[in-house]
Parts: structure tokens; C-alpha cells; sequence
């Protein structure tokens, strides 16, 4: 392929490896504003028309708003080129009429051109443009010019050949609208990028799709709606997408141009999974378009499964079906369609495995030691690279040691066509907020823990003196301390990057037993307030998480999957078997204040607060509006349990035990964390503590060069 070599003043454009580089350094340049530039150059000073350069660029069917294309390419360009639009040194406007190149008629040189050698050498005019000059002297100079061009080219390929291996990828905003913006999906072509955005504002996020390196998008649907997760056809003419919405929830498919969206597949979602939809895949498109997998419950109180829908006779089959945990999400076919990648969520973690699309045995490709948000496979179907504590890693398709990508700090949902990759760039954070009780009123609300991070799981010591929490200001969820003005923060342990919570205080305040994962399954470990190496309290391989102290500090109750299904077990708090304490299902559980009963919510799935005598008996449903997935937010006291209610807007509600009434105590500024212990009371039930979101914004990210 001939190697066409440009110089525009200090900068050389080089055709063959895409590349503009000044002064050898890449000049970083997006994708249609280079081929842009390409074109121009290619031309030789015609005057190329805005028709040609769209047909060129994108096609004779394209539906965008592509003269706003091209007048942002060309500024682009000029931006790279440090060019003055008003005073043009290498590309110029006709007004009305289109573009040319200012470079002379003779300024592309190919390097493979079949003319002899010794009839053309290289100089160079004071702008610094190459130009080639006619080479009618001597022998001596001919051959002295032959020998220079040998060398020429001799340096020219070993520089190259450098650059080839050390192309960096370069980073640059693809997405930066006001507001949230979730889900990118590369095109098969990589050309273009569809998306979700909530228009800067609202609950509602619809559909829009852009060609990249344009600024311009459009929005392909327009229903107050979640709409979520757009993933391309292999032909890119469709994209298909997961709907939440009243009487129509499923799966969608629309033209990649616009046009009326159809159905193909009801769903289960429930409109109340808002933090979920975004932080897990929930659909793929097959390679031969035969196939959607999605992500679903088969009934509203079973984990969620990966599915196949044909897209012909519409039939389903089940995939995968993981009882044990909280579900499979998002699914990923790999290149060649025969392997469906996947990942496992079990106590707010994932873990990545593989599965035959044909069905089979799966295999499992990382440990679930911390979250994972999204993946996509690499091209050459390798490597899936994925989101794990706000980072971009990626691992071989046979399982190891993942590895840390250079870029993509909180970096989630990536995707990913030819040498090109997107993903989000989320900026979010919860904080933990306080107010004064009296009488069962509060007070005004005020910010007590707060950072740029995630603050969650706050628990009163038992004198009050002192708050447990979890936080992700070190990196990674840990356990903190700090006294109850907030002032004094100590950061307990340091497991990092394992997920790492739920922290709560022994009776007598000098030990604190919390959950982390260092091993991959969840265990129970406790620790001295003052510090020192935590002393681990289980090492069976289920999940066991959420624990919490009887009254007297002989036992400490958790949630363990050992059984095949969530229920609340106790064990010595010095160690030892466990026996099981619920036999329907059970998750957090606290004692009562005076040690008789223990209330404890279901979990992941299933709503409700519940409680079973702490000596046997019948278990009774206290409060059936908890909703699944906020299974911490209550904290019982003496006479009543305070909880989230979610009947209207979300706010905090008094449920008396006496009189089995709810009385609402105040609602909530933002939107409470969901799969966070998010609730606490002081033991003078003078303060209660809460955790909620208070920033959400995200940019979608592009990388180039990719490999």
C-alpha cells in the first residue's frame, strides 16, 4: 500500500498510518475530522463540494445533521493545525461551495510511486511544504540524490516501524451533554455511537445516537420512559434496547436512523431497579443477528438469569441460572458467536464467567472480589475488558490475573469496535446526611460524612460517642470510624481493593465485625476499634455477609447463601459453627433492644421487614412496603422500627410495634442507595443517620487506537 507522506509546516501528515504528528509527537485528531483532512489533501487543491465530502464520509443514506458535521470537522481541523480560519494556510472555505487544499498540487508524495528514484529528490520552501522538483543535472548529483533517497527512506521505515509499536491510544470526550449519559454502543463499523441521556435533567432517559467525532445527536426515541443498554445489529441498520415503563416494559428494536420502535420481549424489570439498569448490561446482539441474550427474571422472586430470544420464531431459552447469588447481568457474545460472556453479581460484587452459546458448563474467568460494571470483548475475541472499582482492566478469555489498562479511571460499561473503545466516565457519590428526632418529627437536614466519594452503612456506637461507616475515599469500600460530630475520621481497615462493609459495633464498643471478599466469596471478620489485623471469622466457600451482634454479645448473626438461598444464620462471636436462624429466607437481621426477637429483612429480591422469636418460632411480616434492594434502610429502637418508605416519594417513616401503624417522619432531599445499609439511629433516638445520593453526572469517553 503506497505511503503517502505530507509535511504542512511543522506538521506531517502521514496517510498510511493515519497519523499527524508535530515535531514527532501525535497531534491528537478525531476520526471524521483526519479523514476529512485526508480527502482534501488527496484532491490536490480541487474544490470539493459539502455534497461530495457527505457522501464521501458518510454514505448517500445518512439521516444526520451532517453540514453541522462538517463545519465541526473543519474547525477541529484548523484547531489541530493552529490555523487561523480568517488568515487560512492549508485549508480553505469557499463560501457556499465547499473546501480545497492549500498545499500545493505536488505536496502528496507516495514513497512507493514506480518513477525512478534519480529523477526527483525532496527539497523544501521556506513554509516548509515538500514539493517535488525536477532532477535534470549531473550524474554525481543523481547518484548523490539516489543514495540520500535510499537513506531517506531507510530512516522513514525504521521510524515508522518505532511508532508502530509505540502508538499510544489517545483519550477524548465523545459524549459531554449537561446531565447523565449512560450505555455507550459503538456501531459495528465504529463510525457510530448510541447512547442514553436524561436531556439534562428528569427521571426519564431516552435513546440518541451520534457519528463520532460530531457534536450533534439524534434522539431515536421519546417516551417517559428508562430507556436503557442500545446494542447495534451486526448490519448496524437496528439497535435494540431495554424499555422500563408502565404496561411496556421489555425489549425494543428501532432503525439506527430513526423510525417507528416495536417490541419483541417482555420483561420483568422493575422501574424501582433505577441504580441497577446502569451499572449492569441487560442485553447482546449475536454476530449472525439470529439472537438477543438478556438479562430477566423468569418470576419477580428469582434471581436474575441470562436468556436467548430468537429473533425469527421469537421462542426463548434459558441460559444460565444462578441460585445462588443475585444474578446474571450483563451478557456479551464473544466475536464468533459461540461463547456468551457474563457476569455473576452476589452481595454487590461481580464475577465474569463464560458459558457456550449452545449451553454447557460455565467457566469462571475472575474473582468476585469487587464490583464490575459492564464488559466487552476485544475484537480478536482474546480479552474482555471490563469495570472494576472505578478503573478499566481487562482479562484473557482463559481466566489469570487481570490487567490494569493505562486509561479508564472511573471508567464503566465499556464498548468496543475495531480500535476504537468507549465507556462512561461517572461522576457520582453517595453521602451520609443527619437530622434531629423529636417526638418523631426532624429537624432540618444537615451533610455529616461527605467527600467526592461513597459514604454508606452508618452505625452509632453504643454509647453514641462514635459512628461506624463505609467509605470509598481510600480507593476501594472500607471501614471508617469517627466521632458523632464527624470530626476524627480513622480509616479501620485496609483490604483494598476487595468491597469491604457493613460495619457494627459489639455491645461493649470495642470491636467492630464487618464483611469483605479478599479471598473472592464473602466472609466475616472482626477488628478493635483501636486498630490491629482483623481475626476472620468464616472460611466456608459460600457468601456470608451482613452481620450484626446479639444484645448480649454472645453471638453475631449474618447472611449466608451455604444453604443454596439467603437465610440468617448465628455463631460464637469468638468463633465456630454456625447454626441456622431462618428457614424462608433471610438477609440483614438486628436483635431487639431487649435481645427477644429478631428482625431481619429478606434481601435482594424480596420486600419486607420481618421478625422470628431469638428462642424459635413462627416468623411474622411487620412491614411489607421495604422495598427489595434496601434491605438496610431501617434501624430498630425501642418501641418502633424507623424505615425508608417508597409508597410516594422516598422518605424515612416511624412504624410503632405497639399500634402496627406507619407515620412519616420526613422525606428525603435525593434518592436513597440502593444495596447500601443506608440507615441508623443514636441510642438516645435524639439522631438519626441516612444515606443518599447527592451528585450523578457522567461523560462518555472515547479511545482511539485501542489494541
Amino acid at each position: 500500500m503506497p505511503s503517502e507522506i505530507v509535511q504542512l509546516g511543522p506538521f506531517v501528515l502521514d496517510v498510511s498510518r493515519y497519523e499527524l504528528t508535530c515535531g514527532g509527537k501525535p497531534v491528537r485528531m478525531e476520526r471524521i475530522p483526519m479523514d476529512l483532512l485526508i480527502l482534501l489533501v488527496r484532491e490536490k487543491g480541487r474544490l470539493v463540494g459539502r455534497e461530495e465530502i457527505i457522501e464521501r464520509l458518510w454514505g448517500k443514506d445518512v439521516h444526520f445533521d451532517t453540514d453541522n458535521g462538517i463545519n465541526t470537522a473543519i474547525r477541529k481541523i484548523r484547531r489541530a493545525l493552529g490555523e487561523d480560519p480568517e488568515k487560512p494556510q492549508y485549508i480553505e472555505t469557499v463560501q457556499g461551495k465547499g473546501y480545497r487544499s492549500k498545499i500545493p498540487v505536488d505536496g502528496a508524495i507516495s514513497l512507493d510511486d514506480k518513477s525512478p528514484a534519480s529523477n526527483v529528490y525532496v527539497s523544501s520552501t521556506p513554509s516548509g511544504i515538500r514539493h517535488v522538483v525536477s532532477a535534470r543535472t549531473t550524474r554525481n548529483v543523481v547518484l548523490v540524490g539516489t543514495v540520500v533517497w535510499a537513506l531517506a527512506l531507510s530512516f522513514l521505515y525504521y521510524r515508522h516501524s518505532l511508532r508502530s509499536k509505540t502508538v499510544q491510544p489517545a483519550v477524548t470526550p465523545a459524549v459531554t451533554n449537561v446531565g447523565e449519559k449512560y450505555t455507550p454502543s459503538l456501531s459495528p463499523d465504529g463510525q457510530h455511537l448510541a447512547f442514553v441521556w436524561n436531556g439534562g435533567a428528569g427521571p426519564h432517559f431516552n435513546l440518541y445516537v451520534k457519528v463520532v467525532g460530531t457534536e450533534e445527536s439524534l434522539r431515536l426515541t421519546n417516551q417517559p420512559s428508562l430507556d436503557f443498554d442500545p446494542v447495534w445489529s451486526p448490519d448496524g441498520r437496528y439497535i435494540a434496547f431495554c424499555r422500563i415503563l408502565k404496561n411496556a416494559t421489555g425489549v425494543y428494536i428501532v432503525p439506527a436512523s430513526g423510525g417507528a420502535e416495536f417490541r419483541v420481549r417482555n420483561t420483568l424489570w422493575d422501574d424501582q431497579e433505577f441504580d441497577e439498569v446502569f451499572r449492569f448490561g441487560r442485553l447482546s446482539w449475536s454476530p449472525d443477528g439470529k439472537l438477543l441474550a438478556y438479562s430477566d427474571r423468569a418470576t419477580r422472586h428469582e434471581p436474575a438469569s441470562i436468556f436467548l430470544l430468537s429473533l425469527d420464531s421469537r421462542e426463548v431459552r434459558r441460559l444460565t441460572s444462578a441460585q445462588r447469588s443475585r444474578g446474571d447481568f450483563s451478557p456479551e457474545f464473544s466475536p464468533d458467536g459461540q461463547t456468551l460472556a457474563f457476569g455473576r453479581d452476589s452481595l454487590g460484587v461481580q464475577s465474569i464467567y463464560a458459558i457456550p452459546v449452545s449451553g454447557g458448563v460455565e467457566q469462571r474467568l475472575t474473582s468476585d472480589t469487587a464490583q464490575k460494571w459492564g464488559l466487552a470483548w476485544t475484537p480478536d475475541g482474546r480479552e474482555i475488558v471490563f469495570a472494576n472499582v472505578g478503573w478499566l482492566w481487562k482479562v484473557s478469555r482463559r481466566g489469570g490475573k487481570p490487567e490494569k489498562l493505562e486509561f479508564g479511571q472511573d471508567g464503566f460499561q465499556p464498548s468496543i469496535s475495531g480500535n476504537r473503545l468507549v465507556y462512561v466516565h461517572l461522576k457520582f457519590n453517595n453521602n451520609i446526611w443527619r437530622r434531629g428526632l423529636n417526638s418523631f418529627a426532624a429537624s432540618s437536614p444537615d451533610k455529616f460524612i461527605s467527600s467526592t466519594r461513597m459514604e454508606s452503612g452508618p452505625q452509632f456506637s453504643p454509647d453514641g460517642s462514635k459512628v461506624a461507616f463505609e467509605s470509598t475515599r481510600s480507593g476501594g469500600y472500607e471501614v471508617w470510624l469517627c466521632r458523632s460530630d464527624g470530626s476524627g475520621l480513622m480509616q479501620l481497615t485496609h483490604f483494598n481493593p476487595s468491597v469491604t462493609g457493613t460495619p457494627r459495633w459489639s455491645p461493649d464498643g470495642q470491636q467492630i465485625v464487618f464483611d469483605s471478599r479478599p479471598a473472592g466469596n464473602s466472609d466475616i471478620f472482626v477488628i478493635d476499634v483501636q486498630g490491629g489485623p482483623p481475626r476472620k471469622l468464616t472460611s466456608e466457600p459460600s457468601n456470608e455477609g451482613v452481620p450484626s451482634w446479639s444484645r448480649d454479645g454472645r453471638w453475631i448473626y449474618f447472611a449466608s447463601d451455604r444453604s443454596g438461598n439467603w437465610e440468617v444464620w448465628k455463631m460464637p462471636s469468638t468463633g465456630g459453627s454456625a447454626v441456622q436462624v431462618t428457614r424462608h429466607g433471610g438477609f440483614a437481621g438486628f436483635e431487639s433492644p431487649d435481645g427477644r426477637f429478631l428482625y431481619y429483612a429478606k434481601g435482594l429480591i424480596v420486600p419486607g421487614l420481618w421478625r422470628i422469636p431469638t428462642d424459635g418460632g413462627d416468623e411474622v411480616e411487620l412491614i411489607s412496603s421495604l422495598e427489595a434492594g434496601h434491605w438496610g434502610y431501617w434501624a430498630v429502637v425501642e418501641n418502633g422500627i424507623y424505615y425508608l418508605d417508597t409508597t410516594t416519594k422516598p422518605g424515612i417513616a416511624f412504624f410503632n410495634i405497639g399500634t402496627r401503624r406507619s407515620t412519616r417522619v420526613f422525606d428525603l432531599e435525593n434518592r436513597p442507595a440502593r444495596q447500601a445499609p443506608g440507615l441508623a439511629v443514636s441510642p438516645d433516638n435524639k439522631t438519626i443517620l441516612y444515606t443518599q445520593w447527592d451528585a450523578s453526572d457522567s461523560d462518555i469517553v472515547l479511545v482511539e487506537n485501542f489494541r
